[in-house]
């Protein structure tokens, strides 16, 4: 079976794992710092921290931009669960946007509204690796978080107002487009955030940061992450042109901006099972996916937020990855020009 998802981890990355390993760790100390000034330039952000976990980063980064008890925050309902799990913890009430239906992501109208109704910030999420429009976000007064875990190499900022997001996350689990084995990196979008980033970062634990070794590891990925990002739109390209032959959609921009694949979403015109069946038959797993998303676990939100619902319910996450071979990609194509 050909699995949804399969990290991009090399022998190259793992030497790195076990050098760092066997080294002293005087050594090895430098690799984090490495890693994220070297991330840092390449994105055109401030170094902030590399941590363990997700949740852990996203915390930092609403603490870093004066976030908490009682502020609103607009976010996707298709955004991750952890962000709205992270709003509980500190009191933040989220201001739920629905998205467009063609791209997943928070439409321009629908932003002006949430807008015009009052928010203290707002997080950007793109589930499938679709860059919001930037024009209109540049132009509000508010601090604003971009989740970059699936637009990583896409444009971050508006050139022309010279905007860029106070704050970026990345998280490299390993299924995302960059992996470090796990943990997620959180920059500072100019140096007043980064001031502010750095007194947060200072109250965390030392066991909250990336391990020397997950760092090496992603320092190796970064030296491949441009061929990653390019392998991964030609396989795209190949199967977006294969399920424009049956029924069902895909996402579209709504501008010229480039996209990423962090997997492939099939937006579903007959039963989930029924294309589950087909595809395991062929060899093929397939999942559900916005199964973690803030409408997963807010139900109610279907009424609000209904082309998030709708999306919730019939989109498919079919497999996409570098290592995915010509083989299994052509099979994965014949099997979108022909899903029931």
């Amino acid at each position: 079976m050909i699995p949804v998802y399969k990290p991009s981890i090399k022998r190259k990355e793992m030497d790195a794992l076990l050098s760092t390993l066997v080294s002293d760790y005087k050594e090895a100390s430098n690799d984090n710092n490495d890693f994220l000034k070297t991330f840092a330039k390449y994105l055109n952000f401030e170094p902030g921290v590399l941590v363990r976990d997700y949740s852990t980063a996203i915390s930092t980064a609403l603490k870093a931009i004066g976030l908490g008890s009682g502020s609103r925050v607009l976010v996707s309902a298709l955004s991750p669960a952890s962000y709205i799990k992270e709003f509980e913890k500190l009191s933040i009430v989220p201001v739920y946007a629905d998205v467009d239906i063609t791209s997943g992501c928070i439409g321009d109208d629908e932003l002006k509204r949430v807008v015009e109704a009052g928010i203290d910030g707002m997080v950007l999420y793109s589930p499938n690796g679709i860059s919001p429009d930037y024009s209109i976000i540049a132009e509000l007064d508010v601090p604003v978080i971009a989740d970059i875990t699936n637009t990583i190499g896409c444009p971050l900022e508006d050139e022309e107002l010279g905007w860029t997001p106070d704050i970026a996350i990345l998280r490299m689990e390993l299924h995302d487009i960059i992996t470090s084995g796990e943990g997620t990196a959180v920059f500072a979008g100019n140096k007043k955030t980064l001031s502010t980033l750095r007194g947060v970062i200072s109250d965390l634990p030392l066991t909250a940061l990336l391990l020397n070794m997950h760092a090496a590891m992603g320092l190796v990925q970064l030296d491949s992450l441009d061929s990653f990002i390019e392998k991964r739109r030609e396989i795209g390209d190949i199967f977006e042109k294969s399920l424009l032959k049956g029924n069902h959609k895909s996402f579209y921009p709504v501008n010229d901006t480039k996209r990423n694949y962090p997997s492939f979403h099939v937006v579903l015109s007959s039963p989930f099972k029924e294309v589950s069946r087909y595809a395991r038959k062929n060899g093929i797993m397939v999942e559900l996916a916005f199964t973690d998303s803030a409408m997963a676990i807010n139900p109610e939100l279907s009424e609000q937020c209904p082309n998030s619902n709708s999306l919730h319910m019939r989109t498919a996450v079919f497999p996409l990855y570098p290592g995915l071979g010509s083989r299994n990609t052509l099979s994965i194509s014949r099997l979108l020009s022909t899903l029931p």
